[in-house]
């Protein structure tokens, strides 16, 4: 009986959505991280979950933040399904398990010396609420990362959030969930109106990227209290390990990552970038941290132009050895990364999903 670990990065459009399994072939164990869109969960996650052999069961379910193209796959999910799905345990860090960090992060100093969001905390309350962790998903107080063992074998170790950026997240609560991403949005809109200034970005063909310019360009770090509160993981089984940024603030991930390793970069199997690949969530210091063989990227592009050629620039431009950039849809905003010069320049590869079906990625087995 041999052990499989595979990644699969469904179309989520802007959003993500992946579905994990690991250990044995034939009876595996699975993770669920995100939901991505409505859509997503109602065109694909629904029929994934209906087509298990009878008996199966979702062994973690991850809801990284408040956010709908996070968020709201999962809700069509459980809306649906409700008590017919099987799951073991659930991570989201709703109002109550902020509160709760608040009162953690206030004993340790003692011995130192949304509409949407609201709507999926009413259903795990309803049907899953045995399996809904109540403590906050979360570094500790003293910002060290915390491991959770899982079923299989599997090792859950995370990386963000911090208890700064739950605090921020429990003092604007109403206001987020009420906006529920409509700051990310603007934000992205003032990126985006900013993009003609940034070096390496005029009109292009292939041959005319500047990858030393573009990961040089002035990095601004993201600062939306959602993304901050973003929960971050490493995975590892059987000698395979996975970093999955959700929408993470990239110095919060740093200092994991650092936690991690302190001698030098971190080597992990596969990296999926924080926020869709964002230039304010994928900075220079981050990618020298580590060493990895492949990079996920997931968005359509759409409405954010995500991947932005920066942050994939810093991954080329930061990241020695050969790597494979995976991308879960090919669009406008990535193809030119296909191309052979770049790739013989830069060492690396490309690989595009068909935007109708998940990417797998196979880091055991097979």
């Amino acid at each position: 009986m041999s052990d499989i670990f595979n990644i699969d990065v469904y179309p989520a459009q802007r959003g993500d959505a992946l579905w994990i399994e690991y250990g044995p072939e034939e009876r595996p164990f699975r993770i669920l991280i995100d939901g991505g869109i409505t859509r997503t969960g109602r065109d694909h996650l629904v029929a994934k979950i209906r087509g298990l052999p009878q008996g199966s069961s979702l062994d973690l379910l991850v809801v990284t933040h408040v956010d709908l193209d996070h968020i709201q796959g999962v809700i069509a999910v459980l809306g649906e399904l409700k008590e017919n799905v099987a799951i073991s345990r659930v991570w989201f860090n709703g109002l109550d398990q902020l509160r709760r960090a608040a009162r953690e992060a206030e004993a340790a100093l003692e011995q130192q010396g949304v509409n949407d969001g609201i709507a999926l905390s009413d259903l795990l309350r309803k049907f899953h609420l045995a399996a809904w962790s109540p403590e906050a998903v979360s570094l500790a107080p003293d910002g060290s990362t915390r491991d959770h063992a899982l079923p299989g074998g599997m090792v859950a170790t995370v990386i963000s959030p911090d208890h700064e950026r739950l605090g921020k997240l429990e003092d604007a609560w109403e206001e987020v969930v009420e906006a529920f991403g409509a700051e990310e949005e603007e934000e992205d809109i003032r990126e985006a109106r900013r993009e003609a200034e940034v070096p390496g970005l005029e009109p292009m063909g292939a041959e005319e990227i500047d990858v030393t310019a573009l990961a040089e360009s002035k990095f601004t770090e993201d600062r939306t209290v959602a993304n901050g509160s973003s929960i971050a993981l490493q995975l590892r089984f059987k000698g395979k390990s996975v970093l999955l940024l959700a929408d993470a603030h990239p110095s919060v991930i740093l200092r994991g990552v650092q936690a991690l390793s302190p001698a030098g970069p971190l080597r992990v199997d596969c990296v999926k970038l924080a926020h869709h690949g964002s230039r304010n969530n994928t900075s220079r210091a981050l990618v020298q941290s580590l060493r990895s063989p492949v990079w996920i990227f997931s968005s359509d592009g759409k409405m954010t132009k995500h991947p932005h050629k920066e942050s994939v620039a810093r991954v080329l431009h930061d990241s020695p050895e050969h790597k494979a950039l995976v991308f879960n849809y090919r669009t406008e905003f990535n193809e030119m990364w296909d191309d052979a010069d770049l790739m013989a320049e830069h060492d690396y590869s490309v690989r595009y999903g068909d935007g109708l079906s998940p990417v797998r990625v196979e880091l055991l087995g097979n």
